[in-house]
């Protein structure tokens, strides 16, 4: 059962012992680990101080009792006859699911499910199209098979979710978002069959497009008022296709039919709002909305995973309930594994493995020299260790890239890297 466990919290009503779990405002650009932390000493809240109002404390993290008369009254919006109300968190039972292999173990499984799932979701889409039985059992069992790569490390399937095929566009889409889908349930800590209806229902959540024109489907570029609005049919079409075929439950239908929907009411397709909208449809529509803005599908620029979740950011108890982005971006972090990055250095190079007490600390392969020209030699550095550069100046991640920057061919450098993780001997510049 999801609880909630966070306060707001003033400032200047901190104490040493809290768990400070949020801020006021986005953790990039602030010199706080993303994970959050308990607050060891009033250097740390003057720090604070200087960056935020306000921050939302964990009240169960934190090692002493918070006092009630510390917590921050609700306090009018900027937004017109809006009352912001005392924002709390999503109490996460992390401690469910721990990693128990490596990224280079787990990376040749992760890389292999998601072809199957690709083909899985293919094929059913192929058999409704045709009047066929849909294969359910096939598609869940390899959801299934999944979901237990993603227990054990989410880092290998969040790379390989990042290597886009850009021919297949709507099965790659619908893969890549039941990764997002799955490793954010992992991070709130939800029952395997819970993660199981979220994955079955994000992998189908756009079987309806078996009914939508053919033209609209392969248009490249975007779609015409009268064509989007064909478009959103598609919901109601995969939730009568649906709700026919055996092995489909209420919990997957649901999330099917509430991934579009939106918290202010302001989504498709009959205008829910807030808690109509059940809890895996509302990640379903998080999951999607992060793949199609990083992943587009038209022939438009994609925004970086960091320029990604400053968006979901703005968009906090608006389009999605705010509680939920904040959960997102800790589950996937602002630069997830395989995200191209530019570091203080001016170098660049593309994110390999997480550190989890450090998500802004991660391993990194270096492509780009701080000329900008492509390394000589590829080194993999451990920024957890790699603080400083050769004049002494601090070295951190200065922003995250979108895919082309530089002209980089990213898919093919991550291929590449691919396969130096998998051991297969291939270099990670053609020459």
């Amino acid at each position: 059962m999801v609880e909630f466990t966070q306060e707001k919290v003033s400032v200047q009503n901190l104490v040493l012992g809290m768990y400070v779990a949020r801020l006021d405002r986005p953790w990039i650009g602030t010199p706080f680990p993303i994970q959050g932390f308990h607050i060891k000493s009033f250097d740390e809240i003057r720090t604070l101080g200087s960056y935020c109002r306000y921050v939302y404390v964990d009240m169960v993290k934190s090692k002493i009792e918070v006092d009630p008369s510390a917590k921050s009254r609700p306090a009018r919006s900027g937004r017109k006859g809006k009352e912001a109300r005392a924002y709390v968190n999503l109490k996460v039972n992390e401690s469910s699911y721990t990693r128990t292999r490596g990224i280079k173990q787990e990376i040749s499984t992760a890389s292999n499910l998601q072809r199957d799932m690709a083909a899985a979701v293919e094929s059913v889409m192929k058999q409704i199209a045709s009047g066929k039985p849909a294969n359910i059992p096939a598609t869940r069992k390899v959801a299934n098979r999944m979901i237990d790569s993603i227990l054990l490390n989410p880092d290998a399937s969040i790379w390989i979710a990042r290597v886009r095929d850009k021919d297949t566009y709507t099965y790659g889409h619908s893969v890549r978002s039941s990764v997002w889908a799955i490793t954010f349930g992992r991070h709130l800590g939800l029952r395997k069959e819970r993660l199981e209806n979220l994955a079955m229902g994000v992998l189908l959540s756009e079987v309806g497009y078996t009914r939508l024109p053919t033209e609209i489907l392969t248009r490249k570029e975007r779609l015409t008022m009268e064509e989007h609005e064909t478009m959103k049919k598609h919901v109601d079409y995969s939730v009568e296709i649906l709700k026919n075929i055996q092995g489909i439950n209420e919990d997957i239908l649901w999330t099917v039919r509430t991934h579009h929907e939106r918290y202010n009411g302001t989504g498709f397709p009959r205008g829910l709002r807030g808690n109509q909208i059940p809890l895996l449809g509302k990640i379903a529509g998080i999951v999607d909305f992060y793949d199609s803005v990083t992943a587009p599908r038209y022939d438009e620029e994609a925004l970086s995973p960091a320029d990604a979740m400053a968006r979901l950011h703005e968009m906090r108890d608006e389009e999605f309930q705010a509680e939920l982005v904040d959960e997102f971006i800790q589950a996937i972090g602002i630069y997830p594994t395989g995200s191209l990055i530019e570091l203080s250095t001016g170098e660049v190079g593309i994110i390999t493995e997480q550190n989890l007490d450090r998500r802004l600390r991660p391993k990194v392969i270096l492509i780009l020299d701080r000329d900008k020209q492509p390394v000589k030699k590829t080194t993999e550095v451990d920024l957890l260790s790699y603080t400083q550069d050769r004049d002494g100046q601090p070295v951190d991640i200065q922003k995250g890239l979108p895919d082309g920057a530089y002209g980089i061919d990213l898919t093919q450098f991550r291929l590449n890297v691919l396969s130096r993780l998998l051991g297969l001997g291939h270099t990670l510049f053609r020459h």
